[in-house]
């Protein structure tokens, strides 16, 4: 149950990063392009560039939406799909719903990295997270916990993630 709740604890980390997006070759990545652009949305994106030398994460995406019965149905089949070879990490529902996951997507045997989706439905909010590095699922929680001290600016000002 601790892990559940340092999990959650990261998913709320996540949500002040306002971060969005989605790997092109993934079913998850018309989420992103769909509700990325929708009124009451937040996307954002952040590359290697911006991320430095502080975490072994190369991409992190993150799409914040209302939430809604559709939505959330067609976000879920497209993860299902996206899933299919990878593993669940974690998954958390009430009353049939599900309300939080982690999932680590099929490893590409050509490369040291892994692809990760996050998902947090409460509140009549949805945050989708899509999260590749060089770091094996048992460092996720240590490489998403590096995020929280990350600074980025934005029109000349410094913004702390």
């Amino acid at each position: 149950m601790d892990t559940v709740k340092r999990m959650m604890l990261t998913m709320g980390f996540l949500l002040a990063c306002f971060s969005a997006g989605a790997q092109t070759n993934l079913n998850i990545g018309a989420i992103f392009d769909e509700y990325g652009k929708q009124k009451g949305s937040i996307l954002i994106e952040l590359g290697k560039d911006v991320l430095g030398n502080h975490t072994n994460i190369k991409r992190y995406k993150s799409l914040i939406m209302p939430s809604d019965t559709a939505t959330l149905r067609m976000t879920e089949e497209a993860m299902a799909r996206d899933i299919k070879d990878g593993r669940k990490l974690l998954e958390s529902r009430k009353d049939g719903t599900l309300e939080s996951a982690s999932y680590c997507l099929t490893k590409d045997k050509k490369s040291p990295e892994y692809e990760y989706l996050l998902f947090s439905n409460q509140s009549n909010r949805m945050t989708l997270i899509y999260v590749k590095g060089n770091f094996a699922p048992n460092r996720l929680e240590d490489e998403l916990y590096k995020l929280k001290n990350l600074f980025i600016k934005i029109n000349n000002k410094q913004i702390k993630l």
